[in-house]
């Protein structure tokens, strides 16, 4: 019996196309510039909204499209015109999160995660620009996923807005919890802006098992079919 072929190449190829490109995920907010800030260059979160505080306030959780929590204390946003932060010019965002102190966080659920696939987590990260020896950029500040630690940077006063890049793998598809903390005491701030998560375009040993094994079985129904 003769077989066309063509249908079965076609569906080999669909599964390899589809474990090697994969688009990247949906982050909301993933630049932090869907909620405006309401006072003149920065707001730090807050339970209220008060611009003539000190410092201005903000509630920025639970406002729709915000995305993230950020919170409990000394963090919130920041546009190119204030806090000392470091330059936007020929950025891909005008507001950026700041981590100050060593209580801030900000965390986000994120859906679309494949069991056994590698992910880089990259994001735009820069330090405050200004030191008198107390008040300062010299912040640290790290990546966790699902509370496990990715990557650690440790920031000094000046450092302008770079692009930094983690690689991880996740054992289970889904959701996971991306999150952002500040850990150094004291008045040191780090901004950090331009998040995204994109697949690899190889997964886990465990992932191309169950590939390898699909195909295989349209091998085997292909010689089957070539033998009636």
């Amino acid at each position: 019996m003769k077989v066309d072929r063509v249908p079965l190449l076609i569906c080999v190829i669909l599964v390899f196309t589809c474990v090697g490109f994969a688009g990247s995920l949906a982050i909301t907010n993933s630049d932090f510039s869907a909620v405006p800030i309401a006072c003149p260059g920065y707001a730090y979160q807050s339970n209220v909204d008060d611009c003539g505080g000190s410092p201005p306030q903000q509630n920025f959780n639970g406002t729709p499209g915000f995305g993230w929590t950020i919170g409990p204390y000394n963090v919130g946003l920041t546009n190119s015109n204030g806090f000392n932060s470091p330059p936007f010019i020929g950025l891909p965002f005008s507001q950026a999160l700041f981590l100050q102190n060593a209580q801030p966080s900000a965390y986000q659920a994120i859906a679309g995660f494949s069991a056994g696939f590698n992910y880089m987590l990259s994001f735009y990260l820069g330090s405050r620009y200004y030191d008198n020896g107390t008040i300062d950029g010299n912040q640290t500040v790290q990546a966790k996923v699902d509370g496990n630690l990715l990557g650690t940077w440790v920031l000094t006063s000046f450092t302008p807005f770079t692009l930094e890049n983690v690689s991880f793998s996740v054992s289970t598809g889904g959701v996971h919890t991306l999150e952002f903390d500040g850990i150094t005491p004291g008045d040191h701030t780090a901004f950090l802006s331009g998040v995204s998560i994109t697949p690899t375009a190889t997964p886990e040993p465990a992932s191309m098992i169950l590939v390898g094994t699909g195909v295989l079985g349209l091998a085997g129904m292909l010689r089957r079919n070539v033998s009636l």
